[in-house]
């Protein structure tokens, strides 16, 4: 066995390496489709870290057979830019993992800075140790590889498991429980890949001992690391596969929403049409009739009665007309939405007397947006903003509405109160119907809300909606936040 793994090293080693480009193909493809879910927008990490990984595999097959044909300066460049690149590619693995947990804006900025700051220390540290200890270009590589999977691998690939155990919960609540137990089997294999990938190394100037090692893997074990390494990755790329089947779910949850918006719209113009032509002719016909009788009356309270009776009903007829209206009215597309929104905080600041600020940006490059955006949007602003007043206190607030061609985002932030502990989850006990109906709103726009601390205290209320814009070339957004995704 052990004559065989080495007569097909360049092989096995070539296979390990086409698994995980396929793994970082297939992300790749996926990257330009809208989507809700934090898992399938962050997956664009675990991509480049395939694409990345793979290079650097295919390095250790293409760099020996070129040395014999370029200049050993040559060479050596080469293999700096394989060392760069693998650590660039565990940054992108500890990236992917940061991104699956819900952290706030404020502890991933952080702990992406402190990556960001061991990354450059484990490339200067391991230059320096180069130089005190007389190690060639090989052993260099070999340090900050060891360096980079104990500090970036690890850690990556723990909180790429554990997000992805938590993102199981995501799928059921996005009603894609078959695609639950793939997450599932990701979060294993990123387990195991913790271990075969970062636990244990190759050879270094200073590599562990026993199992640790490459060498001692081997003796222990019977298999080749990169064959391990290689199933592992083999399992990873079958359950993100079919974790991608998350955007063909989505679209047909897009179209089913697409289809019962145009059936609302229809029950709303027959709704309206029945108003019109039955309810308020019936109604114009009974003042009609009543004024008759006041005319023909000679008590003059009476007709006094009657005509302030005639007066509320044609108050009433006028109302049902506004109504008929507000059910016909257009959404008037990213500056109607905007004019609404503004008028509706404007009334608020008015009412409440708090300091209240609103921005809109990005109105000439909005995507489509789905049905009825206006409508859902301006309901989830008045109840935060209800919110605001019923528990902040004496505060100042924020609003921004954001429009881009594959997401539209509506931000509320108080300085208030902040998060209190017994805000439990939509269905939390003497909150009523309208945490349930703001989420109901954000799930029918193919969107999410979160909630979460503010960045100078208060609370922080994010709604995301992302737009299927296929000739955008930016990767959506996330929105971190707290685990509570609820309003209060």
């Amino acid at each position: 066995m052990e004559t065989f793994f080495q007569q097909n090293e360049t092989v096995i080693v070539f296979a390990h390496g086409l698994v995980l480009f396929a793994l970082g193909f297939a992300a790749w493809l996926q990257r330009r489709r809208a989507t809700r879910l934090a898992l399938t927008s962050s997956l664009i990490w675990l991509a480049s870290y395939a694409f990345f990984e793979a290079l650097v595999i295919w390095g250790f097959v293409f760099i020996p057979i070129q040395s014999t044909y370029l200049a050993p300066e040559v060479i050596q460049a080469l293999v700096v830019l394989r060392a760069v690149l693998q650590m660039v590619a565990m940054a992108c693995l500890l990236q992917f993992g940061l991104r699956l947990v819900p952290w706030t804006r404020r502890h991933l900025a952080l702990l992406s800075i402190i990556s960001m700051v061991v990354w450059v220390g484990i490339l200067v540290g391991a230059t320096a140790a180069a130089g005190n200890q007389g190690w060639d270009v090989i052993q260099w590589e070999a340090t900050t590889a060891q360096f980079s999977r104990y500090l970036f691998l690890v850690p990556g690939a723990l909180l790429s498991a554990y997000g992805m155990w938590l993102q199981r919960d995501a799928l059921t609540r996005a009603g894609m429980v078959g695609i639950r137990p793939f997450a599932a089997l990701a979060a294993a294999a990123l387990l195991v890949y913790a271990v075969v990938g970062g636990i244990v190394v190759e050879a270094a100037p200073w590599a562990p001992a026993g199992v640790g090692n490459e060498s001692g893997w081997f003796d222990a074990t019977g298999f080749p690391l990169a064959v391990v390494r290689g199933l592992v990755a083999l399992a990873l790329l079958l359950a993100v596969i079919k974790l991608l089947d998350i955007f063909e779910v989505e679209a047909e949850q897009q179209v089913m929403a697409l289809d019962r918006a145009r059936l609302v719209a229809e029950e709303r113009a027959r709704f309206g049409r029945d108003l019109h032509d039955g309810t308020i002719q019936s109604i114009y016909a009974s003042g009609l009739h009543l004024e008759a009788i006041a005319l023909n009356t000679d008590d003059g309270d009476t007709r006094d009665e009657i005509r302030h009776v005639v007066g509320s009903l044609n108050a009433t007829i006028d109302g049902l007309r506004g109504y008929i209206r507000g059910l016909q009215a257009p959404d008037g597309g990213p500056s109607g939405i905007a004019s609404d929104l503004d008028r509706i905080v404007r009334d608020f600041r008015d009412d409440s007397h708090l300091e209240v600020s609103f921005r809109v940006t990005g109105q000439e490059s909005c995507g489509p947006l789905p049905d009825d955006a206006g409508q859902h949007l301006a309901h989830i602003l008045r109840e935060s903003l209800a919110n605001v007043s019923r528990h902040a206190g004496p505060c100042a607030v924020d609003v921004r509405l954001t429009f881009s061609p594959d997401e539209v985002d509506l931000v509320v932030s108080d300085t208030g109160g902040g998060i209190r502990d017994e805000i439990a989850g939509p269905a939390a006990p003497g909150h009523g119907n309208g945490l349930k109906n703001m989420h109901e709103r954000a799930r029918w726009l193919g969107g999410r809300i979160v909630i979460e601390a503010g960045e100078s205290g208060g609370t922080r209320v994010v709604l995301a909606v992302p737009l299927d814009d296929v000739e955008s070339t930016e990767m959506p957004a996330t929105r971190q936040g707290s685990p509570t995704e609820v309003m209060t």
